[in-house]
């Protein structure tokens, strides 16, 4: 279920609200904000005291991501 948020502190922008509510994960996140909240991206790089916005849910992880493994024995 989407959040919605309201700016209480400087100097927040829309990348540091998603990493701080999602982690790394919240950074595939950024257009999909900015397609739910119409006007956003003309407040600036630093979002205003009072903003309202809603950022969507959680993205799925994706389990069949090749990792590959490191071994501390080399090879």
């Amino acid at each position: 279920m989407p959040q919605t948020f309201q700016i209480r502190r400087e100097n927040m922008t829309v990348e540091l609200l998603l990493h701080q509510a999602y982690g790394v994960e919240g950074r595939s996140l950024l257009e999909e904000t900015l397609a739910k909240n119409p006007g956003l991206g003309r407040l600036g790089p630093y979002l205003p005291l009072g903003t309202v916005l809603t950022i969507p849910d959680r993205p799925t992880p994706n389990r069949f991501v090749y990792r590959p493994v490191v071994s501390i024995f080399g090879g």
